[in-house]
């Protein structure tokens, strides 16, 4: 059984009438680090029994969006790796597993959503920084402080580009020799 912080069932709890099942599971995967990749299933169930949800509905609203694709599939799916599932991909989670340089995030997450066949609007070539800063928590250590942290120190040193800072929704891109 999986053990339960109660920290994070108050704070679900807080906001659980506007989360969607793709909400709970990132929530838990940016929280809940294991040694493998994902969210265990045990930890999933764990928590939704803590929160008072019905098992069965949850594993169901989970099994309707299981792929076991290795490559990007969409932000639609959960990614199957073995008894855990992730929003990400295994081979983005064995390429950016504990890795800070931002720029690498970028290409990854481009590359594998353009050979998904998503297409980008003339000048938004990028990734939204609420995603780099979630893909940070969910393959790194550090929280969504330090990512914000580490996001304006790679962009000071050229590293990523991001306009207009202080919109939350700016797309982070790599320069243009990047």
């Amino acid at each position: 059984m999986a053990v339960v912080d109660e920290r994070l069932v108050e704070d679900i709890a807080e906001h659980d009438r506007y989360y969607r099942i793709e909400d709970f599971v990132t929530y838990l995967e940016r929280h809940v680090h294991d040694d493998e990749p994902g969210v265990s299933m045990g930890v999933i169930h764990a928590y939704a029994d803590a929160l008072g949800y019905e098992r069965e509905r949850t594993a169901e609203l989970l099994d309707e969006r299981l792929t076991d694709s290795m490559t990007w599939v969409s932000d639609t799916v959960f990614y199957r790796m073995g008894d855990s599932i992730s929003i990400y991909p295994l081979s983005w989670h064995e390429r950016l597993d504990g890795s800070l340089d931002l720029a690498d995030y970028v290409r990854v997450m481009l590359k594998g959503r353009e050979a998904a066949g998503e297409e980008f609007p003339t000048g938004e070539r990028g990734i939204p920084q609420k995603d780099i800063l979630t893909a940070l928590e969910i393959f790194t250590d550090i929280d969504r402080k330090e990512g914000e942290e580490l996001l304006r120190k790679q962009r000071q040193q050229g590293d990523i580009v991001i306009y207009a800072y202080q919109n939350p929704e700016d797309i982070v891109r790599l320069p243009q020799n990047g």
